[in-house]
């Protein structure tokens, strides 16, 4: 259930970022944060969890944190800069 959570965490991990769910023409593929969301929140809370070692597989503190930090630092990843943006 863990493998299914940590994901919906990376997507409201990338929603607070500034990737919600508006199409715009100047922004056009804000569906990267999500993906690197999820995927960065799953990868931070296998981490997490493998942690303790004493509660693996399941959702505790450790993997939580390991899911935020994770999508965190891959939405800030692939998030649209100042110069990438032709002028």
């Amino acid at each position: 259930m863990a493998y299914l959570i940590w994901p919906m965490i990376g997507v409201i991990v990338a929603v607070f970022m500034g990737a919600g769910p508006r199409r715009r023409p100047d922004r056009p593929n804000t569906n990267n944060a999500f993906f690197a969301g999820a995927f960065g929140a799953l990868v931070g809370g296998i981490i997490g969890d493998g942690v303790p070692h004493t509660l693996a597989g399941q959702l505790n503190l450790t993997s939580i944190i390991g899911a935020i930090v994770g999508a965190l630092i891959l939405c800030w990843a692939v998030r649209e800069r100042a110069s990438d943006t032709e002028v």
